[in-house]
């Protein structure tokens, strides 16, 4: 016990000195050993103005693409009631979904999506472009907004057009495939709308409103939500700084697009979201599909590969090995969100690490626990 607490009493200290070195504004951090939380603590501030609030472990905060575990298990839910394979073609739920070449896309599987194998391009950006405040994001300068409408090739009348999740899955038509689907991999976050849209289409249910039921409330994550209103309307919740002068950036919302980033959670919520999927103890998924998602799917490109030879992508989990163990993760970033949940099997060990600023700071501070624990 002595041993314990003196890991967790080193692992304060150097996130106390990391927060200081790279001048963050706060963070939150959850340890889970096993199949419980041993370590929840915030550090700095949730928050600057009006007043200084301090950040805890049930600060609710942006998850961004972690957000994507949470639509990859309703979709292995649907697996397993037997109302889809993952390994069926998409346009078999929604005849509407194409590219420009349907003969290729008409071949696109849900395991495609799920693990970024479909053939898309990483660049589509629809999906976070249809965001309600989109042009408050893009007000640095008086063309910024044109300029991320022209970079994606967008109009201002296609994101007007857009209403529904199905339309975003319209939208796909005029996409071309980079690559046969299943033959590589590129990370595209849109992909899990089309996720969303086959979801509701199969069971006839909001996808939100099945994720409350189903994944939130079974696992007692009762400070997760994908409701934008409720979060900034909590005075327990994160604002979000940029740069070193700490400049507030627009709230991150898009309810449209939720499943591929837009859900609040906290370090303890996804604490026991870890716990879930460390130990497969819960009638929420049974063992053998957490163990499939955890399973490599495809090497990833050189950008995601961070100088790692065998960094791979399963289904909704990146999985890497570090200093020899092996490590399953996801992370998630916008503009000066960054947030990140590690698991190290080996160890029993679950990490979620939540920053309202912009950097790395979520890494260093993962690493720095594995390594604690990695000591004898």
């Amino acid at each position: 016990m002595n041993q314990l607490k003196d890991k967790l009493e080193h692992i304060t200290q150097c996130i106390n000195q990391l927060l200081i070195d790279q001048e963050g504004v706060g963070l939150s951090v959850a340890i889970v050993k096993d199949s419980d939380i041993i370590y929840s603590r915030g550090f700095g501030y949730s928050q600057l103005q009006p007043v200084k609030r301090p950040m805890d472990g049930d600060t609710k905060m942006s998850i961004q693409s972690i957000s994507k575990n949470f639509m990859a298990v309703s979709i292995m839910q649907l697996a397993e009631k037997n109302l889809i394979s993952i390994d069926d073609t998409v346009v078999q739920y929604l005849p509407y979904f194409r590219t420009k070449d349907k003969q290729q896309s008409d071949t696109i599987t849900i395991r495609h999506l799920l693990s970024h194998t479909a053939g898309f391009g990483s660049e589509l950006g629809i999906a976070n472009m249809v965001a309600p405040n989109v042009r408050e994001i893009f007000s640095d300068t008086p063309t910024e907004f044109q300029e991320a409408l022209d970079h994606y090739s967008l109009t201002e009348e296609e994101l007007h057009r857009v209403k529904t999740r199905e339309d975003i899955v319209k939208w796909f038509q005029k996409v071309e495939l980079e690559y046969p689907p299943g033959k590589g991999w590129n990370y595209c976050t849109d992909a899990y709308v089309i996720l969303a849209d086959l979801f509701e289409k199969v069971t006839g249910v909001e996808w939100e409103t099945h994720l409350e039921d189903e994944i939130l409330s079974p696992l007692h994550m009762n400070r997760t939500t994908s409701d934008s209103k409720n979060v900034e309307e909590d005075p327990n919740s994160a604002r979000y700084y940029l740069g070193e002068e700490k400049i507030e950036t627009p709230f991150p919302k898009n309810a449209l697009s939720a499943p591929i980033g837009y859900l609040y959670s906290t370090a303890n919520d996804l604490g026991e979201y870890l716990a879930f999927h460390l130990t497969g103890e819960s009638d929420v998924l049974r063992s053998g599909l957490i163990e499939q998602m955890q399973q490599p799917v495809h090497l990833v490109n050189e950008e995601w590969q961070f100088g790692s030879e065998v960094r791979s992508y399963g289904l909704a989990w990146f999985t890497d090995l570090y200093k020899g163990l092996r490590v399953i993760e996801h992370g998630g970033g916008q503009m000066a969100v960054r947030s990140l949940m590690t698991m190290v099997p080996e160890l029993g060990l679950g990490i979620v690490v939540l920053l309202n600023f912009d950097g790395t700071t979520h890494h260093d501070v993962c690493d720095k626990i594995i390594d604690i624990f990695m000591e004898q």
